[in-house]
């Protein structure tokens, strides 16, 4: 990775960050549709699951496994 250039580096982060909005807008989704429409629901779903996903960050060996697994 030393080896790419600026514009490669950017693009990268492009890509990276079209990633990251896409998973918001489906997650976004996925609660609204699963939720019961009050705020306080939406609120504790979407804490809820920022909770998990931070906890899955937080495990680098979590992320291995779940790659290796996505190989297969």
């Amino acid at each position: 990775v030393q080896d790419e250039t600026l514009e490669e580096r950017q693009q990268r982060e492009y890509e990276r960050e079209e990633i990251i909005k896409k998973a918001v807008g489906a997650t976004d989704r996925i609660i609204m549709d699963g939720s019961d429409g009050s705020e306080a629901e939406t609120d504790y779903v979407t804490a809820r699951v920022a909770e998990k996903l931070m906890a899955r960050a937080m495990h680098p060996f979590y992320r291995h496994m779940l790659s290796e697994d996505l190989k297969d």
